[in-house]
């Protein structure tokens, strides 16, 4: 699933784990469909859970939700339940028990969206040459837009100060507080296994940064990014 519009392709080492970060973003842009619950539970997506289940930073994330996953023996069961709670969740219906995908509602004192982090990441997405997909109409501090650029830097050979950027002031400044609230209100358990998962993923993705590193185009402290007064939701790809 698209939600970064890249220039290049290229194929590099990090594959595997910029296919991980482009699952974590698709399991939080929309709804599973009931083909995705079907792979996910007996096909090439049950396959891919299983790899993860045997690294050691995504293996107990990944379990519960193959678990979750396998419960019942109707598969659109699976889908409706869910579903239900996607939307409840991550749309903004789910009033007291809504997580928000969006950065800026944790950095925020009133928790709105389009703040600082929306102007942000539109600066990390223009100097890593993207843009959001024009499928989506997210804004860029959406997690699923963080997660999608952190793969299209993996998969593109970005320099490590490059992605310990994306990393510490954008990904792992805010996934903690989203991963504990999941937590605390997911009455399935599959947002929240999914994750403790992208946590546990991301840790080791900022540790493996700490060899050598490249020079880097990018600013490292919010404080070098160019203030923008005001951000579209939907930017052209």
């Amino acid at each position: 699933m698209k939600m970064i519009a890249s220039s290049v392709t290229t194929a590099t080492d990090d594959d595997w784990s910029a296919l991980i970060a482009e699952w974590l973003a698709g399991l939080y842009l929309r709804p599973l469909t009931i083909e995705a619950v079907r792979s996910l539970r007996d096909g090439l997506g049950a396959s891919f859970l299983n790899a993860l289940a045997f690294q050691p930073e995504c293996g107990v994330g990944a379990m519960r939700m193959r678990a979750i996953l396998r419960t019942g023996d109707d598969p659109y069961e699976v889908e409706r339940r869910l579903s239900i709670e996607f939307s409840l969740l991550f749309d903004g219906v789910g009033g007291p028990r809504t997580v928000s995908p969006y950065e800026s509602a944790y950095s925020s004192p009133s928790s709105r969206i389009l703040q600082g982090p929306t102007s942000e990441m539109n600066e990390l997405l223009r100097h890593a040459n993207a843009s959001i997909h024009r499928s989506s109409n997210e804004p860029a501090d959406h997690l699923s837009i963080e997660l999608a650029l952190l793969a299209r830097m993996m998969r593109e050979g970005a320099s490590n100060r490059d992605q310990a950027t994306l990393l510490d002031y954008h990904l792992l400044a805010f996934t903690p507080i989203f991963a504990a609230r999941c937590s605390d209100v997911d009455r399935t358990g599959f947002y929240a296994s999914a994750a403790d998962l992208m946590i546990s993923f991301l840790h080791a993705r900022r540790q493996a940064l700490l060899g050598p590193r490249r020079h880097s185009k990018l600013p490292i402290a919010r404080s070098e990014f160019k203030d923008a007064p005001s951000v579209d939701k939907g930017a052209a790809a």
